[in-house]
């Protein structure tokens, strides 16, 4: 194995560990019963204000169909309402509810609590060489498309 093979087993490792655990501390720890994609539709209502399902489909990378589960899963929650079009009633948007944005806040906070937990434990040059490096990586990975 190559060094740079053994840096991407224990990239991947780091990760999935990493990942897996804040996901479920966080979703966990929230008490609202909101999946990830769930969670990331409605972070993305209240950046974007309303979009259409579609919208939401493409930005998740899901097919359509699993978008529709997924909102009328937050919708009989009263996260989000659905608006029609004023000029053509065919198109549908998605939009927050203030209980959904609500809910939104406190699950951030809370997020933010449990991720302060464990970054407190870098030092700060860790911290700032962790966040630029994750940055970097990010744009990298969107230029890609």
């Amino acid at each position: 194995m190559n060094a740079m093979d053994e840096k991407i087993d224990r990239l991947q490792t780091a990760i999935a560990i990493s990942m897996k655990r804040l996901g479920h501390d966080m979703l966990e720890e929230s008490e609202i019963g909101l999946t990830r994609p769930q969670y990331f539709i409605l972070r993305i209502l209240d950046k974007e204000g309303k979009c259409m399902g579609s919208e939401l489909a493409q930005m998740l990378q899901v097919k359509p169909s699993a978008i529709t589960v997924m909102i009328e899963r937050l919708h009989k929650q009263g996260y989000v309402e659905r608006l029609r079009h004023e000029q053509d009633r065919r198109v549908v948007f998605i939009a927050l509810t203030d209980k959904g944005r609500m809910t939104l806040h406190t699950t951030d906070q809370k997020r933010k609590e449990i991720l302060s937990c464990y970054l407190s434990q870098l030092d700060e040059s860790e911290l700032d060489a962790l966040v630029r490096t994750h940055e970097k990586l990010a744009d990298i990975v969107l230029a890609k498309k």
